[in-house]
């Protein structure tokens, strides 16, 4: 389990095998797992080291399942430094595991354990798979990731309502408590979705800090707010787009949120997938990433 050092954006980290890399501190680093380049910039809220965002990144022992963690943790500094420690131990054990549902319930419980009740998490976790080419997302109360697809400057929001997006498919109604924040209620379910994507195909994900950015009037940046503004992000890679939204949400009159600023963007770079059979894949699919089956909760 390693920490990201100081690196330039054409210096990307390659994760060896089950590693599990990144940090809660301030950050512009770039990192590659098999077929995604993932470019990270994190600044903490002014005058504090380390923030309340985390950020970890996974990859199995086969290359096939790459795991990406964005936190916004409650609070700063040292105390946030222990749950990232803790938490990359947790991440640490579902290295080989695809339906990240279950890795989500795990988090949220062992985050209720090692804060004590007393710190609660929005977490946005994003499984690539790369033998069929999804990824795959589970949203613990965070705002939603976005999508540019290549050969377009527009910035769509993912979620069961986007084209292409696989859902869990359920005949019954599901009832009980469903996709809350990390360390809120310990016994929470999670539900998990997945878009295909392809070569050039670029994600965003973010923490509330940059939908926070309002106007001299009052008006918040928004979910939409950010999407027309990475469309006029002027930048031929994926880190400087990152680097760039700060810059142009100032020129367009958005005051920053006094918060921690955290961005991923994703860029699938079109490296060749592993080959496995049709009918292989088409049963991992339905069932380990959860895709095909009922699991009705009901909580009492």
């Amino acid at each position: 389990m390693t920490s990201p050092q100081r690196q330039t954006a054409c210096e990307p980290h390659n994760l060896k095998c089950l590693e599990v890399w990144g940090g809660s501190s301030s950050a512009d680093h770039a990192a590659s797992v098999p077929g995604l380049d993932i470019s990270v910039c994190s600044r903490p809220v002014k005058g504090s080291e380390s923030g309340g965002d985390l950020y970890l990144i996974s990859s199995c022992s086969s290359g096939w399942i790459s795991r990406i963690l964005l936190a916004d943790v409650s609070g700063h500094g040292s105390d946030v430094s222990d749950l990232s420690s803790k938490l990359r131990m947790e991440m640490h054990k579902s290295l080989n595991t695809v339906d990240q549902t279950k890795l989500a319930r795990r988090l949220n419980s062992a985050f209720e354990d090692i804060s004590g009740g007393t710190k609660f998490a929005t977490a946005l976790l994003m499984t690539y798979f790369a033998p069929s080419g999804h990824l795959i997302f589970v949203n613990a109360g965070h705002p939603p990731p976005l999508l540019r697809r290549a050969g377009s400057l527009e910035w769509i929001q993912i979620d069961q309502n986007t084209p292409g997006v696989l859902t869990n498919p359920t005949n019954e109604l599901r009832i009980g408590i469903k996709n809350l924040p990390l360390g809120v209620i310990k016994s929470t379910e999670y539900e998990q979705l997945a878009v295909k994507i392809e070569q050039g195909d670029l994600i965003c994900a973010y923490t509330d800090a940059f939908i926070e950015a309002q106007l001299t009037d009052g008006t918040l940046l928004g979910v939409q707010g950010l999407s027309a503004a990475l469309s006029t992000v002027n930048a031929d890679t994926s880190a400087g787009i990152s680097k760039g939204i700060l810059n142009e949400l100032t020129a367009q009159g958005y005051e920053h949120a006094e918060d921690d600023h955290t961005m991923l963007i994703l860029h699938h770079n079109g490296q060749h997938e592993p080959s496995i059979g049709i009918s292989t894949l088409a049963n991992l699919v339905k069932n380990s990433l959860g895709f095909g089956h009922t699991d009705t909760v009901v909580i009492a």
